[in-house]
């Protein structure tokens, strides 16, 4: 923006001064881009346009720091003019820096909200942090992430009904099912045994862990849909 200012004083300054077929030469290739661009919705950049369009005057490329006289001394200025402590243009933030602050801010408010709510305790333990990036779940392990589903612990406590282990043990927890059920224990025989003596928060993102948690879930909502 500070190339676009640049350019924009110095139109006007060809444009006060009257003079006719003038060039203004700058270093700054994407800042000629964005003039170029139809896109371009920047106000700054449409008033030069704008000049543009209403005298002769016309804007020229050269390399940088290749030797141009007038270009060098252009850049020596600019880092004169860097070292100065009153700041006499300011530009409001750019819609790159608009959207980063908004996501900064959105993300705090959604970890305070997820930090301080009493809901999603068990989801908590995996995701203790919010993030953006989508999360490509699957019906079934969903039932894992979130510990709701066809198995008992969640039926009672959401419908009232039997939340007892069909292997008569203990409640059917989503981790008793996956870790500890014998009912399932055909299942877990290819599973290395240090998986039993881990917690299932260590587990659940294990490839392997997560196929054969997939693999019983649907064949617990298969048997009980068609029983």
């Amino acid at each position: 923006m500070a190339e676009v200012m640049e350019i924009s004083r110095a139109i006007d300054y060809c444009i006060d001064k009257n003079i006719p077929n003038s060039k203004v030469i700058t270093d700054s290739r994407s800042t000629l881009m964005a003039i170029e661009s139809t896109e371009e919705k920047r106000m700054l950049i449409i008033e030069i346009k704008k000049k543009l369009k209403l005298t002769k005057i016309q804007l020229q490329w050269v390399r940088a720091h290749n030797g141009t006289v007038g270009n060098e001394r252009a850049d020596a200025l600019a880092k004169l003019a860097a070292s100065e402590d009153q700041i006499d243009t300011e530009f409001g933030p750019s819609k790159a820096q608009v959207r980063y602050r908004g996501k900064v801010l959105l993300a705090t408010k959604w970890q305070d909200r997820w930090n301080n709510s009493a809901k999603g305790s068990w989801t908590k333990k995996f995701f203790k942090q919010v993030k953006f990036s989508r999360l490509y779940g699957d019906f079934y392990y969903n039932q894992v992430l979130t510990s709701q589903g066809v198995f008992g612990a969640h039926q009672e406590r959401l419908f009232g009904k039997e939340g007892g282990c069909p292997c008569g043990e203990q409640l059917e927890t989503i981790e008793h099912i996956l870790l500890k059920c014998k009912i399932w224990g055909k299942e877990r025989d290819d599973c290395p045994k240090s998986w039993l003596q881990k917690d299932i928060f260590d587990l659940v993102f294990y490839s392997p862990f997560k196929k054969g948690a997939i693999d019983i879930l649907e064949k617990i909502m298969y048997s009980r849909l068609t029983s």
